[in-house]
């Protein structure tokens, strides 16, 4: 009796331990259905994404006075300078097709970075572990922004498929305001991330057309420096054809006006004039000719000075759209990513730290162009 007894308790045990084993297992099994990747590996990523609407928003300015100043020049009848810019005329991003501007581009734009930043949020939220009920403001908030945007595709608003926007995003609303487990809810977002990536390509060509019309914009002005700096040397040029060549100490004089002559055409980027100044005349050259040449030498530094401002703050700005572009090409890798994420858990801290290395860049450029932009105003 005392060994069934005992055979009794082993079983139990057993069961017991078996049990545990069973509920262990279970747990984990189901776990897995509901990845998630740690907050703290979101940080970083969080406040790079930050970075990148931020720096977008002040590109946002940019385009707004840029297209301001356009229409401005327009309105005003004014000419393209014709001539070949020292630095390159256009920056190439994307190869979406160029389409006419909508009537007020810069808050379209504003609607459709509130869609990128809504579709992030949700996402994060549910790469972190979050149920969709949990997330039902951020859904809604992103959903709304969505209606918003749609309404702004047009012919007039250039973005990749502009002839079906429309129906995409009535149906991903749809599929979301319906979703009733993670699982759909993430179909639903999958089938929003095109989108997503369209109005990223967005700002990447609108980034482009910034450029573009800075350019424009700037070859007006480095060309009236550059022309100001030819007519003070012509000047100089044909006083000195009224006097005699020199001989001795006057001679020495004239070549270092000369050279100084060169000089300022290299730095103005007139390479193919001459420095040669020609003395045909009948006067003797002095003393008070040469102070006049040095004078007038003065200004055509002082010209140069300001053709060279202009170009390196163009030049810097060339630099940061690339820099911005490349940015927004990270940011559309590390969107997916993180999408990614909801399937699977991922480790994304190297993409976090590469996009957070971009915007860096950006910002570092950012900082170069506005002091080239002080150089402008101080010279």
């Amino acid at each position: 009796m005392f060994n069934e007894i005992n055979q009794g308790n082993a079983m139990g045990q057993m069961k017991y331990r078996y049990s545990i084993v069973l509920c262990i297992t279970l747990s984990m099994v189901f776990a897995s259905g509901c990845p998630s990747v740690p907050h703290r590996e979101f940080k970083s990523y969080s406040d790079a994404f930050a970075e990148t609407k931020t720096i977008t928003e002040q590109l946002l300015l940019e385009y707004d006075l840029a297209k301001q100043a356009e229409t401005k020049r327009r309105s005003a009848g004014m000419n393209s300078v014709k001539r070949s810019p020292p630095y390159p005329p256009v920056v190439n991003l994307t190869h979406i097709d160029e389409g006419k501007s909508i009537k007020d581009p810069v808050n379209a734009r504003r609607d459709a970075l509130k869609v990128v930043t809504g579709f992030n949020s949700v996402l994060i939220s549910l790469a972190e572990g979050k149920k969709p009920e949990e997330v039902k403001s951020a859904t809604d908030s992103f959903i709304e922004n969505l209606n918003d945007f749609s309404k702004l595709i047009s012919e007039d608003f250039t973005i990749p498929y502009a002839g079906q926007v429309g129906a995409i995003i009535s149906t991903i609303v749809t599929k979301l305001e319906e979703a009733e487990n993670r699982k759909q809810f993430i179909a639903a977002l999958r089938e929003a991330e095109p989108i997503i990536q369209s109005i990223l390509d967005l700002f990447a060509k609108d980034a482009q057309d910034i450029y573009k019309i800075k350019a424009r914009q700037t070859d007006r002005i480095w060309s009236d420096h550059q022309d100001k700096v030819a007519t003070l040397i012509r000047q100089i040029k044909t006083v000195a054809k009224e006097h005699s060549m020199p001989a001795g100490e006057m001679a020495k004089k004239l070549q270092n006006i000369e050279k100084e002559v060169r000089q300022v055409y290299n730095r103005a980027g007139l390479y193919d004039n001459t420095e040669e100044l020609l003395t045909t005349g009948n006067k003797p050259l002095d003393e008070l000719t040469i102070s006049q040449f040095q004078q007038t030498l003065v200004q055509a530094n002082s010209e140069t000075d300001k053709y060279e401002s202009i170009i390196k703050a163009q030049i810097a700005f060339h630099e940061l759209i690339i820099s911005y572009g490349q940015l927004l090409n990270k940011t559309k890798s590390t969107l997916t990513t993180v999408r990614l994420a909801l399937d699977a858990p991922v480790d994304i801290r190297q993409q976090a730290n590469e996009l957070i290395s971009f915007v860096f860049a950006v910002k570092r450029d950012w900082e170069a162009l506005n002091d080239a932009r002080r150089s402008i105003r101080s010279n």
